[in-house]
C-alpha cells in the first residue's frame, strides 16, 4: 500500500517559513559579523557574554581575531583573577577558530588530564550550540568514517566535519610521554598550569615538560595560548609575568589584572569591609568584591582575585586582631573537642607537642578554651588530652597520626588503660579516639593553616581569656619558627568542628538550635 501524503495546514507552513527565516538571518548576521569578534560573540553565544567585556577581554579577542591560518601568532599570555572569564574565554576561542578555519589542530593543555578533558567537553557542547550549528554546520558537526560512526567526539577529543581537532592534554600524561596525531599541533592552549602546592621541584618539573615535550611538538607556525590567575609566587604564570620564563619570548601579556585596582579596606568589628577601588570588569564591582571576601576571606581574596601571592614579611597570623571573652561570657556549647599534635621522638631536641580544646556555639563560632605545649614525652601528651577532654566532656581526642602510623591509637589505649589503673579518671570517662592523617589529601602544614586563617578574617574565632597567649604566641611565629604543633593541632580541631575531617563531617543536627549542649562553664 502506497503512502500517503500529510498535508500541511496553514499553521504547519507558518512555523517552517518561520524557522527558514530565522535560519536565513542567523546566516545572514553571521557573515556580517565575521569581521567584528563582540558582535559575533553577542550572535553565537549571547548567554556566555551577557555581562559585557573588560578591557583585557577586548585584548584578547582582538589576539583571536588577528589569528591567520599557516601564520605564526606571538604567544597571548592571559593573568587575569579567578572568576573573571578566563577558562570560558579560552574555550570559545576554539569554536571561533573551528568557525573561522585559522587552526587545524589544537591541544588544550592543563595540569591534569582530567582538567584538559572537561575543557574540552565544554568546547564541545559550544560546537552543539543551536546557533553556532546553524551558522556553521560542518564546524558543528562531528567528523564520521565511511560507515557513518563518529571518528572522534569523546571526551578527550573532538573532530569536527570541518577538519578541526581539538585534543585534551594533562602535564601529568604529557611527563610520561605523549604520542599525537601525525599532524602536528598549530593551537596550543595553555590553562591552569600552576597549582596551590606546588614546590620548587614540582614547578621545574611541569617546566621541563612544557619545553620539552609540548612546545617542540607544536607546527612551525604556531599560536599559543597560555591563561591563568596567579597561585603561587614561584610558578610558571609568574615567571612569564615578571620576565624570568626564557620561553614564549616574544609574548603579549595581558596581566596580571586585579579583580579591584586601588583596593581599600578597614576592619569593621572583625570584618574586612571594601572601602574603595575601581573595578577592572564592570560586571564585578565592590558589592561583589564585598560578598566575595565575606565568603572566602580578605587573603584568599587578594590571592584570588588580586593575584597577591608574594609570601609575607611576617608570620601567618601577624596581621590579625584575636578577638576574646571572658568564662563569664562564655555561651552554651553544643560541641567540644581535644586535639593533640605529638611528636615521635622523645629526645630534648625533639618538637614540642600541643594540645588544644575548643568547642562549638550554636551561632557557628568556635570558642579557643584551652591550649598547651611543651616538649615533653608523646605519653605525658596523651595524658594532659585526656585530662582535658574528661574536664570539658569533649566528643573524643583527636591525633595527628601521619608521623608513628597506626601505634597511636594503641597507644593511646594503653595510657587510658594506665590512667584508669591509677585512678586518674573511672573507666566510662574516657574519651573515644580519633585521627587524621595529614597525607590523605589535607596538603601540607601552611596550607592547612591558610584555611584556618581565611576562618579567622571571617571573624568565626573567639579566644577565651585563660591559655590564649600560648595560642597566639604560637599563631604569630607560624610557620616562621618552631613549635608547630600547637598550631597544627588547633587546625585540626578547627576541621573537626567544621566537618572538614575526611570520612566524618559534623552532623547537621549539631549545628541546628536546640542541640544538646554538650558542657557549659
Amino acid at each position: 500500500m502506497a503512502a500517503q501524503a500529510v498535508p500541511f495546514d496553514d499553521r504547519s507552513l507558518y512555523v517552517l517559513a518561520r524557522k527558514a527565516a530565522q535560519e536565513i538571518r542567523v546566516l545572514s548576521a553571521a557573515q556580517a559579523a565575521a569581521s567584528d569578534w563582540e558582535a559575533w560573540l553577542r550572535l553565537i553565544y549571547p548567554g556566555y557574554v551577557s555581562r559585557g567585556f573588560a578591557p583585557f577581554h577586548a585584548e584578547f579577542w582582538e589576539w583571536v581575531w588577528s589569528l591567520e591560518y599557516g601564520k605564526r601568532a606571538r604567544p597571548f599570555v592571559g593573568i587575569w583573577p579567578r572568576g573573571m572569564g578566563k577558562s570560558t574565554s579560552a574555550e570559545l576561542a576554539c569554536a571561533a577558530i573551528a568557525a573561522r578555519q585559522t587552526r587545524r589542530y589544537a591541544l588544550y593543555i592543563c595540569e591534569t588530564q582530567e582538567q584538559g578533558d572537561d575543557h574540552v567537553a565544554n568546547v564541545a557542547g559550544m560546537l552543539e550550540a543551536h546557533t553556532f550549528e546553524l551558522a556553521y554546520p560542518d564546524a558543528g558537526a562531528r567528523k564520521l568514517n565511511k560507515y557513518g560512526n563518529s571518528r572522534g567526539w569523546r571526551r578527550n577529543r573532538l573532530r569536527t566535519a570541518s577538519g578541526f581537532t581539538l585534543d585534551a592534554i594533562g602535564l601529568d600524561t604529557a611527563a610520561r610521554g605523549v604520542k599525537l596525531d601525525e599532524s602536528r599541533p598549530d593551537l596550543l592552549i595553555f590553562d591552569d598550569l600552576d597549582g596551590k602546592l606546588d614546590t620548587a621541584a614540582t614547578t621545574d618539573k611541569k617546566l621541563s615538560t612544557l619545553t620539552h615535550t609540548l612546545l617542540p611538538a607544536a607546527s612551525d607556525a604556531p599560536a599559543v595560548l597560555a591563561i591563568q590567575n596567579l597561585v603561587i609566587p614561584d610558578g610558571i604564570f609568574a615567571r612569564l609575568a615578571d620576565g624570568r620564563a626564557d620561553f614564549l619570548a616574544d609574548r603579549i601579556v595581558s596581566g596580571p589584572h586585579p579583580a579591584i585596582r586601588n583596593l581599600t579596606t578597614e576592619q569593621v568589628n572583625g570584618r574586612t569591609v571594601v572601602t574603595g577601588g575601581e573595578p577592572t570588569w564592570p560586571a564585578m564591582g565592590l558589592d561583589v568584591a564585598q560578598a566575595q571576601i565575606d565568603e572566602m576571606g580578605i587573603t584568599a581574596y587578594l590571592a584570588e582575585k588580586q593575584h597577591d601571592v608574594e609570601a609575607p614579611a611576617g608570620a601567618m597570623f601577624d596581621q590579625l586582631h584575636f578577638r576574646h571573652c571572658t568564662w563569664a561570657d562564655l555561651p552554651d556549647l553544643i560541641r567540644t573537642v581535644v586535639w593533640v599534635d605529638p611528636a615521635v621522638t622523645d629526645t630534648k631536641h625533639s618538637d614540642a607537642r600541643g594540645v588544644q580544646v575548643d568547642g562549638l556555639a550554636e551561632d557557628g563560632t568556635i570558642y579557643r578554651l584551652f591550649s598547651w605545649e611543651q616538649v615533653t614525652s608523646p605519653e605525658d601528651a596523651l595524658r594532659r588530652a585526656i585530662l582535658k577532654a574528661v574536664e570539658y566532656e569533649a566528643d573524643h581526642v583527636g591525633v595527628e597520626t601521619d608521623q608513628g602510623g597506626g601505634t597511636w591509637e594503641t597507644t593511646y589505649w594503653a595510657t587510658v588503660d594506665k590512667m584508669v589503673t591509677e585512678g586518674a579518671i573511672a573507666s566510662e570517662q574516657a574519651p573515644a579516639f580519633t585521627e587524621a592523617k595529614a597525607g590523605q589529601g589535607y596538603g601540607p602544614k601552611t596550607h592547612r593553616a591558610s584555611q584556618m586563617l581565611s576562618a579567622y578574617e571571617r571573624a568565626e574565632f573567639i579566644h577565651v581569656e585563660g591559655t590564649h597567649e600560648t595560642l597566639e604566641r604560637a599563631l604569630r611565629r607560624f610557620p616562621r619558627t618552631k613549635p608547630l604543633d600547637l598550631v597544627d593541632a588547633a587546625v585540626w580541631s578547627f576541621f573537626d568542628l567544621t566537618g572538614h575531617l575526611k570520612d566524618r563531617p559534623v552532623p547537621a543536627v549539631l549545628a541546628q538550635a536546640g542541640a544538646t549542649v554538650r558542657w557549659t562553664r
